[in-house]
């Protein structure tokens, strides 16, 4: 036994007890690395055996079936591929059983770690009739589904309709792509179709929801009360196995790499309609949106995991460039302000009421999300249309009047939460502020760390620069309760009339000179924003507008756009992209300055093109 180890520890997320066995596991690696200065030291293997015997004799089990028969398992599976060979007969019997408390079953990635459980006891006792059905078990999981797994769209679902793409779904790509490299040119090979969905997966999703090996908490859900998580996108190591079993596409998987070594980045807009994700990348800084919808679900609180993150995914927006916007800074996090999101005070719990208008239209490079939002909390409720342009180095947001309930209290939306590093700059160069809260009536922009924040029209700001102090176990249970420190830069709206339509301009600016032109010289123009439409235009001449009514809407004197159903639309001249939120689809018919336009929408939310010159759908 080791002396610092809780024995007695129970806790159902990090299990204390786990660290013996994962201690075993690295003293097994020393052992037989050839390179290893106690490559094959008696001391170490008397070590490891005392160790092993100590836990097969003991046999300590969580209340968190998973431990039991995934998590142990999995690094006996380690030690025994190690040691098999150097090990007692009584030892490797009793060892054998420890890594025999897999159970084949589940979904998703827990169905992937269980049967790749079975494979490997069936290799290490000799079974080949278990290792092809763990085998089969496996390719069975690897196939685009609508159920728990890889979505048509690329992310990944676990636990019902919640994207969990770093979290269960990097379970499910790391070890399927292991197991396709070590069963290669054997009898066991996966054949090529399922090479391809991992392919698939890894380049048309995963890559996207991440700049490099940065990621945000709505990719892994309530994973995100876990110290270090935010870089789990990170699969560098994986690579040498994807160059070898695809070398087709190991161009791209080099370009891939390249992105994780901070050397490149991915150039584009892309929309995830089965898990309500929004990806926006450019060579200098990435957006990330989650929203929520009724076909989809609220995040998880499990295993005295993310323990305040109640409104996680419900619109929060971030935007990174060098990855240290918001790494490890969720336990200092104010988490009733996420970054993007609009609240009111209340001592009362959270509740997300999920709608069915939440959706988007691209043309690839560029995009509009939309959400319809509703907030309550006990007898207090807050309503509104949240809307998202985003277009050469801009998004563009826009909030229509808020519909109120029972408020005495002014509502509030978060412009941004991240790490506050650096000089903070509001409205001209040199005017740099210090810590502490700084209210506004009005702001005309503010500068910090390679963005500006431009709120519009009559807004209060309050601005926000503190020092904040605490645990990572105020947000999950099983992580260190050692107080840390950081400094947090927090601007808000203040929304004091409910009848004012609001919003703001997030946009890449290095310094505070290009803060200040960006202000000055607005490349959009709002053409409507309310309960009826909300329509930005840009000045190269892209509109993007989410219609909540059906007929005719005039957005200027020379652009009348009419739609028979509710829906989203990006015009650039006479190509016309339009989807359906509400993900229903069928028939939308309608004019743009009276050229007539046809389009069938799909249900799933995806964006239908048209050439406003043809009624050609």
């Amino acid at each position: 036994m080791w002396k610092d180890i809780n024995y007695s520890d129970n806790q159902a997320g990090a299990w204390q007890a786990n660290q013996h066995m994962t201690r075993i596991r690295s003293l097994a690696i020393a052992w037989s690395a050839p390179a290893s200065p106690v490559f094959h030291s008696p001391d170490v293997k008397r070590t490891i055996s005392i160790a092993l015997n100590h836990w097969g004799t003991k046999r300590y089990q969580n209340k968190n079936w998973w431990h039991n028969e995934i998590g142990i398992p999995q690094i006996m599976r380690d030690v025994l591929v190690l040691m098999r060979d150097s090990l007692s007969p009584a030892l490797l019997t009793q060892s054998l059983e420890v890594l025999a408390q897999h159970k084949v079953k589940g979904t998703g990635a827990n169905l992937v770690w269980s049967a790749d459980l079975g494979l490997h006891y069936g290799a290490l006792t000799y079974n080949k009739n278990l290792m092809k059905l763990c085998r089969d078990t496996i390719l069975s999981v690897i196939k685009i589904t609508t159920a728990e797994g890889v979505q048509p769209d690329y992310s990944f679902h676990q636990h019902g309709k919640r994207l969990q793409m770093y979290h269960y779904g990097g379970a499910f790509l790391v070890d399927d792509v292991r197991l396709a490299w070590e069963l290669r040119e054997t009898s066991l090979a996966f054949p090529k179709e399922k090479i391809d969905i991992l392919t698939d997966f890894v380049l048309n999703g995963w890559q996207w929801m991440a700049r490099g090996i940065n990621t945000v908490p709505g990719t892994i859900d309530r994973a995100a009360s876990r110290s270090n998580a935010l870089h789990s996108a990170d699969i560098r190591k994986l690579m040498r196995f994807l160059y070898q079993l695809v070398p087709d596409s190991i161009q791209a998987f080099k370009k891939l790499y390249a992105t994780q070594q901070g050397k490149s980045a991915l150039n584009g807009y892309r929309y995830f309609p089965y898990s309500d994700f929004t990806a926006y990348h450019q060579p200098r800084f990435s957006f990330f949106l989650k929203t929520t919808s009724t076909r989809t679900l609220l995040t998880e609180a499990i295993n005295q995991e993310n323990l305040r993150g109640g409104l996680l995914n419900s619109g929060d927006g971030y935007f990174i460039s060098d990855g240290n916007e918001y790494y490890n800074l969720m336990p200092v996090w104010d988490w009733d302000r996420l970054p993007g999101l609009t609240n009111f005070i209340s001592n009362k719990k959270d509740k997300i009421k999920q709608q069915k208008f939440v959706g988007n239209v691209s043309d690839g490079h560029s995009g509009l999300a939309v959400m319809n939002y509703a907030l309550q909390k006990n007898k207090k409720s807050l309503e509104t249309h949240k809307f998202w342009a985003t277009h050469k180095n801009i998004t563009v947001a826009l909030i229509t009047p808020l519909k109120t309930t029972g408020l005495q209290e002014p509502a509030f939306t978060v412009l941004d939460q991240s790490r506050w590093r650096g000089n903070v700059t509001v409205n001209k160069p040199g005017n740099i502020l210090g810590q502490g809260v700084h209210s506004y009536k009005h702001v005309k922009w503010i500068h910090h760390k390679n963005f500006v924040y431009i709120p519009f029209h009559a807004d209060s700001i309050v601005l926000s620069l503190s020092t904040r102090k605490d645990t990572w176990s105020a947000i999950n249970a099983s992580e260190s309760d050692r107080i840390i420190s950081d400094k947090v830069f927090m601007p808000s709206i203040i929304h004091t009339v409910d009848k004012n339509s609001s919003g703001y301009v997030i946009g890449f600016a290095a310094t505070p000179q290009q803060a200040a032109r960006l202000a000055k010289n607005p490349v959009w123009k709002i053409l409507q924003n309310d309960s009826i439409c909300q329509a930005v235009l840009f000045t190269d001449g892209t509109l993007m507008a989410s219609f909540y009514k059906t007929g005719e809407i005039i957005l200027s004197p020379t652009l009348r756009i009419t739609v028979s159903k509710p829906s989203l639309a990006l015009l650039k001249k006479d190509l016309l992209y339009i989807s359906d939120p509400a993900h229903i689809g069928g028939t939308i018919e309608g004019l743009v300055n009276g050229k007539p336009f046809v389009a069938d929408l799909s249900a799933d939310g995806t964006t239908a093109f048209i050439e406003l010159s043809s009624t050609d759908k």
